[in-house]
């Protein structure tokens, strides 16, 4: 099934955004289930489906509504604050509100360089639901990429949706070279009977929280402060594949996690965090990037996790892994012993803080 704009507004209309994260000390006990949930995104009503832009089916009647438009890549903060303008502004004009994004990103198509990704779309469709919009993916290429706003509005959404009032932020541009700014696209369509709003980016003190801020938080290891940016603890998803097969015989058997390519991963280190699979959350002891030791096996994954308490094959099963904390950078060690009583007092460290039991989240 394939909700429309319009249901899945109306299925989730009442759900609230994520909060702000109001500090960033280190957890001392599990978080509570729903805010496990908040962090892996699970916390949503029935049918997170999208409206696909050009595969699905023309509506008869496109749905009169409000929308925001955004990469919307990590859906934090500062995405959240410009749904909870156009939710505001949506009921008190009686519309549905739809968030219109982009897939593959923008940056993917017209960058040599795309950034990393915080989100997958699956889990960007998930979170911009459960903040309270429908979902409206355009499939992005180069055509769409050289339409001005005449031709986005017109030829793209006019068919799915009937646009009534448009929210982004200040700074936002469409089309070749940026040539549809807030203004240029405010004037076309105030002759039309359709308002443009530009909104100024949210701030995280003195600087704005944006997708490109956050990454290079997490690229540095300040998962912490990406958290208080992104209103959750950052995640990545991945399946469990064999690796070198040494932790068990150490005594701290490891999840070896295949994360898909063009995620922003942390910086390499040991970090504090909770792993997620089958609908419950387990603290977890994890490596981020290939510890020094084993940097020339092949087997050799960049993320494992020891997850505390577990007990069971993970092989082949879809892990989400939380970071909470960094405890401590990436290091060489003179022998294996060494790595031993290390990567045991990283593991007795966690268990004290989180302990050894599960939260059940989905």
């Amino acid at each position: 099934m394939t909700c429309t704009a319009d249901s899945l507004s109306s299925r989730v209309g009442g759900a609230a955004g994520s909060p702000a994260v109001a500090g960033c000390e280190p957890a001392s006990a599990m978080p509570s289930a729903r805010e496990l949930a908040r962090d892996f995104i699970v916390d949503l009503p029935a049918c997170p489906e999208a409206l696909r832009v050009g595969a699905d089916p023309v509506p008869g009647a496109p749905a009169p509504c409000v929308i925001a438009i955004g990469a919307f890549d990590g859906v934090h903060r500062g995405h959240l604050d410009l749904l909870q303008r156009a939710k505001r502004d949506a009921r008190e004009r009686g519309l549905a509100v739809v968030a219109v994004t982009f897939d593959p990103d923008p940056d993917e198509v017209v960058s040599a360089h795309p950034a990393p990704k915080l989100t997958s779309m699956a889990d960007r469709v998930r979170a911009l639901a459960s903040a309270g919009a429908g979902v409206a993916i355009v499939p992005f290429t180069r055509e769409l990429a050289a339409l001005d706003h005449i031709g986005f509005f017109e030829r793209v959404l006019a068919p799915y949706l009937e646009v009534r009032v448009v929210h982004v932020g200040a700074d936002f541009r469409l089309g070749a070279h940026g040539a549809s700014t807030v203004d240029v696209m405010r004037a076309w369509g105030a002759a039309r009977g359709m308002d443009v709003m530009g909104h100024e980016l949210l701030s995280d003190g003195d600087a704005p929280i944006t997708a490109t801020r956050i990454r290079s938080l997490i690229a540095a290891g300040d998962v912490c402060a990406a958290r208080r940016e992104l209103g959750r603890r950052p995640f990545v998803r991945g399946v469990v594949k064999r690796g070198r097969g040494q932790g068990t015989g150490m005594g701290f058997p490891t999840a070896n996690i295949e994360v898909p390519g063009g995620m922003q991963m942390p910086a390499d280190g040991v970090y504090a965090g909770f792993a997620l699979v089958d609908g419950a959350v387990w603290p977890a002891a994890i490596n981020a990037g290939v510890p020094p030791m084993f940097a020339d096996s092949a087997a050799s994954a960049r993320l494992e996790a020891n997850l505390i308490g577990y007990r069971g094959d993970l092989y082949g099963k879809t892990v989400a892994i939380a970071f909470d904390r960094l405890v401590r950078p990436s290091r060489s060690f003179d022998s294996v012993e060494e790595l031993i009583a290390a990567v045991n007092r990283d593991i007795a460290t966690i268990k004290k803080a989180y302990g050894d039991a599960s939260v059940r989240i989905a």
